[in-house]
């Protein structure tokens, strides 16, 4: 019996991009989100003033280690894009299809942005 290579699904190295490029993008990503949490914090502080019950105080701490968290991810995924191996490359496409948020996907891939900038959609609530 003889094993055969595996096959990758994707040969075409034009939607390829190196994994330390990825990365720093991802990076870019979480730190901007880290930077909303932040913003959040600060307004959902000053919502807290007025007199907050101890669980919604709770509630403000686990958005701060939201925020810390988001912000410690970015700073992996920075170095490892300082350290990754320039040989190194994935298929984007499979990784980012089905992502909601168009224009983070557009970011990512690093698409030239012909338009003009689309508007977002309505804010969800959860």
């Amino acid at each position: 019996m003889q094993a055969s290579p595996l096959q990758t699904p994707t040969t075409d190295t034009t939607e390829h991009l190196a994994v330390g490029e990825l990365s720093r993008r991802l990076a870019v990503e979480l730190a901007s989100a880290a930077a909303i949490c932040r913003d959040c914090e600060h307004l959902a502080g000053d919502l807290a003033s007025g007199g907050a019950t101890i669980e919604n105080l709770a509630r403000l701490q686990a958005l701060d280690e939201l925020s810390q968290r988001l912000h410690g991810l970015s700073e992996v995924l920075e170095r490892i894009g300082h350290h990754a191996s320039g040989e190194w490359s994935m298929s984007i496409t499979p990784v980012l299809n089905g992502l909601g948020l168009a224009d983070m996907a557009q970011r990512l891939r690093a698409e030239e942005q012909t338009e003009e900038r689309q508007v977002a959609g309505e804010l969800d609530f959860f």
